[in-house]
């Protein structure tokens, strides 16, 4: 009876064994075919739709990211870039912040050769930017040489500030009318 009982037992832990392991295959294929999707969508990002890649892995944010920039446009590859920094981990954070800091830069340049001072405000928003997300990369990574070019370079065409505008107005102003220019004697 006791051998009956053993060899019951026997047969239930190696029934109970061998489910765990196809259940643990199953997940490990499951695991694999996930990677292979992956991997497919980097390989070619222009096959990932933007719908959904905050659930999905910033990873693939972050190549759609690449090749928006890649197809220079910008403002759909900073967009991408933000949605894969806020999932990010450590090491695609840095390569993240420098290629944000690096879309800035070049942003701002284009504008400093097309424009000139005319776009002043903008050119200093845009290099903010640029120096802000370099400085980051940098934190994160102080021997990135590719990082330290171009936040010496966005340093270097940072436009001096403007000046103000002085007012030269020595006068006393006893009246309101003592100022308007239109009225001879300063009004009544």
């Amino acid at each position: 009876m006791e051998g009956l009982i053993n060899l019951i037992l026997a047969r239930g832990i190696i029934m109970t064994l061998l489910l765990v392991t196809v259940l643990g295959l199953s997940n490990a294929l499951w695991d694999l075919g996930a990677i292979v999707s992956i991997n497919r969508s980097i390989a070619t990002p222009s096959i990932i739709e933007e719908e959904g890649l905050a659930d999905r892995a910033p990873l693939l944010a972050f190549a759609k990211a690449y090749d928006f920039q890649q197809q220079h446009q910008p403002l759909h590859a900073i967009r991408l870039y933000g949605l894969a920094l806020q999932g990010s981990k450590d090491g695609q954070a840095e390569d993240i912040r420098y290629n944000l800091g690096t879309l800035y830069l070049d942003d701002a340049f284009k504008l400093w050769k097309s424009h000139g001072l005319n776009e002043y405000i903008r050119i200093n928003t845009l290099l903010a930017a640029s120096k802000d997300h370099l400085k980051e990369a940098l934190r994160m990574n102080p021997l990135n040489q590719d990082a330290r070019f171009n936040l010496e370079l966005a340093y270097r065409i940072t436009p001096p500030p403007k000046e103000r505008p002085k007012n030269d107005f020595q006068g006393n102003k006893g009246s309101v009318f003592a100022t308007i220019p239109a009225i001879p004697g300063g009004g009544p």
